[in-house]
Formats: structure tokens, sequence, C-alpha cells
């Protein structure tokens, strides 16, 4: 009988509640790539570009880091909560999602830079594997993005992700793409 190797996600998701995948200010490249640079990698678009810059990138360990800053006049604090604005979750897995698909990007190229004109890959969302909304993440936030790559063959991926804000860990998820080429 062939007895496959599975992972417990649920566990590593309730690991990463508290303390960070990463140390942010130790990544053993730091980078500033920006917004115009992270349109030529993944295919998202304004308004659902949701990534304001990429800060490290650790080849070795197949993790990355970036930033958002959520500004208080974005639309969606209108109705999500007029009383208590608050980030909606599926816009925090969105950007840890986008994370990741920039993170397959550097691996696969075995780079920390964006060179030529890349190939956006056409990718669908497969699935949410499992996601833990710790803290709210409210108007003016600077939110600080980690991922990891936990899984690829060639054509399904799949990754760990966080958003803080400041040293509080208010969104662990793990989410899976395929890559449609």
């Amino acid at each position: 009988m062939l007895k496959l190797f599975t992972v417990d996600y649920d566990k590593l998701l309730r690991k990463f509640r508290k303390k960070p995948l990463a140390d942010i200010d130790n990544f053993p490249h730091k980078v500033n790539i920006g917004m115009e640079d992270i349109k030529r990698i993944i295919p998202h678009r304004d308004p659902i570009l949701l990534l304001d810059s990429i800060k490290g990138i650790d080849l070795k360990n197949e993790l990355i880091v970036g930033q958002r800053f959520i500004v208080s006049s974005e639309s969606v604090f209108k109705g999500h909560f007029p009383d208590f604005p608050v980030y909606p979750g599926c816009l925090e897995l969105e950007m840890i999602g986008q994370l990741g698909l920039c993170l397959y990007y550097f691996i696969t190229n075995k780079t920390i830079v964006i060179e030529g004109i890349p190939r956006i890959l056409p990718i669908r969302a497969t699935r949410i594997v499992g996601a833990y909304f710790l803290e709210p993440i409210t108007p003016d936030s600077k939110v600080a993005l980690i991922a990891k790559k936990l899984e690829y063959d060639g054509f399904l991926a799949k990754s760990i992700g966080q958003a803080l804000v400041g040293d509080k860990v208010c969104c662990v998820a793990i989410g899976e793409v395929c890559f449609l080429e």
C-alpha cells in the first residue's frame, strides 16, 4: 500500500498564529520592489492589486516579505463597518496570496530581481486550505506581509502567509493556486 506524506495544515496554521514566519528585519536580501514592478510579475491591477512593495526575499528558505498601507479613504471602509471600520478578511487573504505569487516568480526564476519582460502566467485560486483572523486591520495601518512556499509541483502551489500590524499577527492563512500552463 502506498503511504503518502501528509502535512497537518491546521497544526501549521496554529503554530504561526502568534509568531511571524520569519524575522522581517533580517532577510538575506533586502529589496525595494515597487508596485510597477510587481505588475510585471503578477496579473493583478487596480483596484485589486493589494501590494505596495516587496521588501525582502530569501530564496534559500523560500520566503518573501512585502507591505501594504491600508488608507482610511479606501471605499471598503464605508460598509465594513461604518461604526467600526475593519479591513475585510477576504482582502487580507488576497494580499497574502498576491505576495505568494510573487514568491513563486522569484523561486522559479532563481533570482531576486525582475529583469527583461517577464511572462505573467495565467493562474486560478483553487482553495483556501485554512485561515485564522486574529486581530482586526483598521484604517491607516501599515501591514507587513510574509509568505513561505509549502508545495509546488509545477501546476499546483501552496503557500502559508501572514498579515502583521506591528508585532501582532492579524491573519495567517494557507492558500493554493494552479498555474494554467
